[in-house]
């Protein structure tokens, strides 16, 4: 294999690996355990995903890798196909347009950002599953699983900073 050849598959992949990781993330977060409150109460690994890689990785996590990612996340789930999708979505553009109120400050600024676009972001995606079974569902279950949520971002966050700051080179 020619080393030019070389490059450009490591190239593709630097590209690639912030939504591999986050499809490996939502694969990893579903796997069936063996008590049930386990199986009914997980953190939301995607909006994790979609808010760290929007926030520190602009350049190559676009639109297309929120889009696609929802979809990953929307097969695997029993939710409403397209509530992920919507959800991701909603966090991207979010992040995307008050990112710069975030670059550069302390982790627990960020953290607080997150856990706001969180529960913004879980209440439309709760109102929209709602309107779909055209029933309001229990708002209990959505806000354990925000604080579990909220409460794993920085687990996360570590994990994916690691890969960030390990498997990829900057490009400028």
């Amino acid at each position: 294999m020619s080393d030019e050849l070389r490059e450009n598959l490591a190239a593709y992949f630097q590209r690639f690996l912030p939504f591999l990781t986050s499809v490996a993330w939502i694969l990893v977060s579903y796997v069936p355990l063996d008590f049930a409150s386990a199986n009914n109460l997980r953190p939301d690994v995607g909006l994790m995903c979609v808010f760290f890689w929007t926030l520190h990785r602009p350049d190559i996590f676009n639109l297309f890798s929120v889009y696609f990612l929802g979809l990953v996340a929307d097969i695997i789930t029993s939710a409403p196909l397209g509530s992920n999708i919507f959800s991701f979505l909603i966090m991207y553009l979010l992040v995307s347009n008050l990112a710069a109120y975030f670059n550069a400050k302390p982790f627990v600024v960020t953290w607080y950002g997150f856990a706001l676009f969180c529960l913004f972001t879980m209440l439309s995606r709760w109102l929209l599953v709602s309107v779909y079974y055209s029933q309001f569902l229990p708002l209990s279950l959505l806000m354990f699983s925000l604080l579990f949520t909220i409460a794993t971002y920085p687990v996360l966050g570590l994990v994916n900073a690691c890969v960030q700051n390990v498997l990829m080179k900057d490009e400028a």
